[in-house]
């Protein structure tokens, strides 16, 4: 990516049907607005109406001439599975394609709610968007049929893993227990040293994260195999200026954040270049499946990330828990990825 590139580089998106996930504040709202402006449809995942109405607001108060008919409210609970099916169930009977999905970034604080039976940080990180990418995987697969197709699958991911994991780290995603008790254990870093300062269970959020680096590569993969032309990938947006970032330290310490901050516009460019820019599907090969940082640079995060069996087994055991929870509600089951 150029230090230059910004959305005024994207291509004319018209006939184009997004869809993001976490789009009413933060980085949402503005990669929304970015893809809306270039004649995308775009789908906006929110809890409610109200947070989307209010989101839409915000740029109309921006921008009066933005094109806010282009923006479609998607009723949608990450934390929540049977929220997650009827979002898609509502997409696939209003639409035949879908060319860009972007599952956003999950910046949950609390351990669980009422409305999920696993832990609510891995489920709205990592099994909501899982949940989410297959049901609307024949609409993603349909649009790779397309002429001129380009079709893309892009996660925000966090670069903490490497911050807050040690390289040795023994994870735990190969059990169903992963999804309840994210943790297995706090590295010695954090619990002499790093708590200290955060206000904000960075070990927690971090395992999460690499649960959604985990599930690009994988579904990398399996669209390889079945020859699909989707690409996916995983990035780190940059350090943000967001509300939410402010909850990460302790008080007396939130003022470092300020230090060369991105603008929360600003943040939403390195998603934008991978969901739209030229060079990752010109350098496919050498992109997809890859986590990157801040501009396009591709990253090896973590170790556990070339960890052929965490990866397999954080992806069997997904499955599994999920038709389980499909099953006892008479849902049916995942999809078949291809």
């Amino acid at each position: 990516m150029s230090p230059t590139w910004t959305p005024d580089n994207m291509p004319d998106l018209k006939g184009k049907v997004v869809v993001v996930t976490g789009s009413n504040k933060g980085l949402g709202i503005h990669t929304v607005k970015h893809l809306a402006k270039h004649g995308a449809k775009v789908y906006c995942g929110a809890r409610s109406k109200e947070r989307f109405d209010k989101a839409q607001q915000q740029l109309l108060e921006e921008d009066t001439s933005f094109p806010h008919e282009r923006l479609v409210f998607l009723k949608l609970d990450l934390g929540n599975i049977d929220s997650v099916m009827d979002a898609v169930k509502e997409i696939n009977a209003k639409e035949s394609s879908i060319h860009i999905l972007i599952n956003g970034a999950g910046m949950v604080t609390g351990q669980s709610s009422k409305e999920s039976e696993w832990d609510e940080v891995m489920a709205v990180n990592h099994i909501g968007h899982f949940v989410l990418t297959n049901g609307l995987f024949p609409l993603l697969k349909a649009a790779c049929a397309e002429k001129n197709s380009d079709v893309r699958i892009v996660s925000i991911a966090s670069n903490t893993p490497g911050i807050f994991l040690p390289k040795n780290y023994a994870f735990g995603l190969t059990t169903p227990t992963c999804f309840h008790e994210v943790v297995p254990y706090y590295p010695w870093r954090w619990q002499y040293f790093h708590s200290l300062f955060f206000g904000m269970d960075m070990v927690h959020y971090s395992i999460a994260k690499v649960a959604t680096m985990l599930f690009i590569k994988g579904l990398q993969r399996r669209v390889d195999e079945h020859n699909l032309p989707i690409l996916c990938l995983s990035l780190n947006p940059g350090g943000v200026a967001t509300d939410g970032a402010e909850d990460i330290l302790k008080p007396l310490f939130r003022p470092l954040l300020q230090v060369g901050r991105l603008t929360p516009d600003q943040g939403s460019y390195h998603s934008l270049w991978a969901a739209t820019a030229k060079e990752p599907r010109k350098s496919s090969v050498k992109f997809k499946g890859n986590y990157l940082e801040p501009v396009g640079i591709i990253t090896t995060q973590h170790p556990v990330l070339d960890d052929e069996k965490q990866r397999q087994g954080l992806w069997d055991v997904t499955t599994a828990e999920v038709n389980r929870h499909l099953d006892s509600r008479g849902l049916g089951s995942l999809l078949e990825w291809k």
